[in-house]
């Protein structure tokens, strides 16, 4: 379908896009039931919307931008106060939270391939496409689309399925509290705090970004040190893919999301006192991030998923599944919190900035950290288990 916005028209592309995360944004601070959904999954539902309905191009070089320069500059911003200690210190028990969803994950995929391994082409590489999704995120799902080169139809549609299934998952977990069989079976501290305060039903995104002092030389430094690290992350990357070094050295080290992680957490924790005084860093990654989510719904051809390769849909839903089921089945018998679980499996299946999304919205304040780190650490450890889980599944079930 030829849209109405041609792929190379970047004004009009870019004015949409800015215009549709405004207003999610605007939204999200101002409307319970926006507040509710969350702006992140309101620019995906926004742009899937676009596309869908021919507005917007599916593909254009206005979207490359984003994955080229957008996505690499808004880590190094949204990590100006993750510092090494910090992790340790705030993360410990969601850490344990996400490697349970992270089972669930690993589990789901090869459930999943033994269902569909006669009636899904390719199915052992596109768990391990899966798997590297669902733990870490959009970028792992590229990563290892380029490893395992399923067909491209098939790597489409299930990019659509993969964006679909999220969404419904964030609506899932964001609703938990409400449910008397969750308050009733799991601890919920910080879920109780919020209600003694009287804020359930406020509007928390509004609360934590509400207005700061910024000055002018902040964002200047922001943004110089935030291009620094992924500029440098970019070139060191490059020239390792471009040496005689072994697959394992170039899978590490030439992969640019990876080193600017690496690279953050060490400046973040060496001057961490002179980053934390740096005000808007966070601001201006989250605006970054809104246009990576609103980018991301934009592949999503849902005719495309509901009449040719429905069974990709499916696929996902099984990985999804069995994830919910292994990490709240786990959770009750360890006795974890509601709250790290939820963000935990937000953080495996929708990335961290879902995950910081889930705890703002629901109010828990001391969360967005911890969720934002853990969700970082499934793009760090997400590509690796996607590969081992794609190797293993061919072997077992082609």
């Amino acid at each position: 379908m030829e849209s109405l916005i041609h792929p190379d028209d970047a004004w009009s592309i870019w004015a949409i896009t800015l215009g549709c995360v405004g207003l999610s944004i605007y939204l999200e601070q101002t409307r319970m039931w926006a507040a509710k959904i969350t702006g992140p999954v309101l620019a995906v539902g926004a742009a899937i919307a676009l596309s869908n309905t021919g507005v917007l191009p599916l593909s254009s070089p206005s979207y490359d931008l984003v994955w080229a320069y957008i996505v690499p500059l808004c880590i190094p911003l949204l990590l100006f106060r993750a510092s090494i200690f910090k992790i340790i210190k705030t993360s410990g028990s969601m850490f344990a939270a996400f490697h349970v969803s992270a089972l669930g994950t690993l589990i789901g995929a090869i459930v999943a391939t033994a269902i569909f391994r006669t009636s899904l082409p390719h199915a052992g590489e596109l768990a391990g496409i899966m798997t590297g999704s669902y733990i870490g995120g959009s970028v792992n799902f590229f990563a290892l689309a380029a490893t395992f080169r399923p067909p491209e139809e098939l790597t489409s549609s299930l990019l659509v399925a993969d964006n679909v299934i999220m969404a419904v998952v964030f609506l899932i977990l964001i609703s938990l509290t409400r449910f008397t069989f969750f308050r009733s079976n799991y601890p919920m501290p910080h879920q109780e705090e919020v209600e003694r305060e009287g804020n359930e039903n406020t509007l928390q995104a509004a609360s934590f970004w509400k207005a700061k002092e910024i000055s002018l030389l902040d964002i200047a430094k922001a943004m110089a040190i935030a291009m620094a690290i992924a500029a440098g992350s970019a070139k060191i990357s490059e020239l390792v893919r471009a040496t005689g070094a072994p697959d394992l050295v170039k899978g590490i080290l030439g992969n640019q999301f990876l080193i600017i992680t690496a690279v953050c957490l060490v400046v973040s924790t060496v001057f961490h006192d002179q980053l934390e005084k740096i005000n808007g860093a966070e601001e201006i990654g989250t605006y970054l991030i809104y246009i990576f989510f609103f980018t991301i719904g934009i592949p999503a051809n849902l005719i495309l998923i509901l009449t040719k390769a429905p069974v990709l849909f499916l696929f996902c839903v099984v990985i999804a599944g069995v994830n919910l089921l292994v990490t709240f089945g786990l959770g009750k018998l360890f006795r974890m919190k509601l709250e790290d679980l939820s963000i935990a499996v937000n953080a495996n299946l929708g990335g961290p900035p879902s995950a910081a999304a889930l705890a703002i919205a629901k109010g828990w304040k001391d969360l967005v950290l911890p969720g934002l780190l853990v969700g970082l650490w499934g793009y760090v450890v997400g590509t690796w288990l996607g590969v081992a889980v794609g190797n293993i599944a061919i072997r077992l079930f082609e």
